[in-house]
């Protein structure tokens, strides 16, 4: 696309969630948060007839939920499949809703993902609570 710039890749994914030396489960709860806040912006940006932001925010999300999927299967098995479907989902998703200004397609992956997100704190907790901080 004409004046971006090219999506992270690899590392640089990993970087763009914050997640040096976090652990796994840490890095899996903040690629989440980082996805579905960038799917927010993209579905503001719809509202508002802005392209390069939703194209921007789109891209950025992609990107994550592309490094989460590709870390989801260091282990293979029946957890890793799971996650894979939700994160292939959440993709269609945003090629939908990308390819039609759909904010309906761009929220039902980014609700696919916040599902995700919660039930993975229900498993691995935060350190702290946000009250504590």
């Amino acid at each position: 696309m004409l004046g971006l710039q090219p999506p992270a890749a690899g590392a640089a994914a990993y970087n763009m969630v914050g997640g040096m030396g976090a652990a796994p489960q840490d890095l899996m709860k903040m690629g989440l948060d980082r996805a579905c806040a960038l799917l927010r912006e993209c579905e503001a940006a719809i509202a508002r007839g802005d392209r390069l932001t939703k194209a921007r925010s789109l891209m950025a999300a992609h990107e994550i939920v592309e490094f989460l999927l590709g870390i989801s299967g260091a282990e293979p098995g029946s957890l890793s499949e799971c996650l894979g479907k939700v994160y292939r989902y959440a993709l269609v998703a945003m090629l939908k809703g990308n390819a039609t200004d759909d904010p309906v397609a761009i929220e039902a992956g980014r609700t696919a993902l916040e599902e995700l997100a919660a039930a993975w704190r229900r498993i691995f907790p935060d350190a702290l609570s946000w009250a504590a901080e």
